[in-house]
């Protein structure tokens, strides 16, 4: 019995060392966002972790919408290629990272998919508008009318389709309920 105590006694004598495993960011709908999903998200993207944040929260919004549509269910070929493409371009730091990956590339490939399935098909890009972009830009070393219009279409159909999905995460993002939770004293984890 003495030598319970003692233990005791040496186990409370110790300094508390907690270290920070997981630490919730914001709470969107309220379902938090966690510090390893956007760690993940901010590997993938490159960004700062605020930025990683707004973005992994879009991407949620964004994939929640996606995921009503059958349409928008990628094929396990599609979410594999997702999967490799993200895996090759952003190699995993933990041994645990590889499912963290597995689903950035499911939200991504179904958010493609509903894109696809209902923003494209509005992109229209008329000859006028073609036309207008060809003589407010210099021509490229001669190029005419002909030549170029193929660019310029495709160019005024991407800046189209990412000014709908603008609109479509503003939308979103006017519907939600997110909270940002404080973030860190300096010096903490």
């Amino acid at each position: 019995m003495r030598f319970d105590r003692v233990i005791a006694l040496l186990l409370l004598a110790l300094p508390a060392q907690a270290a920070v495993v997981e630490r919730i960011l914001a709470v969107v709908d309220g379902r938090p966002v966690l510090l390893s999903e956007v760690v993940v998200f901010q590997r993938v993207r490159g960004e700062t972790e605020r930025a990683a944040l707004d973005g992994l929260i879009d991407e949620q919004l964004m994939y929640r919408e996606a995921a009503r549509l059958p349409q928008a269910v990628p094929t396990a070929d599609e979410e594999q290629r997702a999967f490799e493409s993200l895996r090759a371009r952003t190699p995993p730091a933990a041994p645990d990272e590889d499912e963290q990956l597995r689903r950035v590339a499911r939200r991504q490939a179904s958010i493609l998919k509903y894109v696809d399935f209902r923003f494209r098909p509005q992109v229209r890009v008329s000859e006028e508008a073609v036309r207008a972009a060809y003589d407010a830009q210099p021509a490229p070393a001669g190029a005419s009318f002909e030549q170029a219009a193929p660019g310029l279409r495709a160019r005024l159909a991407d800046e189209d389709l990412s000014r709908r999905i603008e609109e479509w995460v503003k939308e979103l993002r006017r519907s939600a309920e997110i909270r940002y939770n404080a973030a860190p004293e300096a010096g903490t984890s």
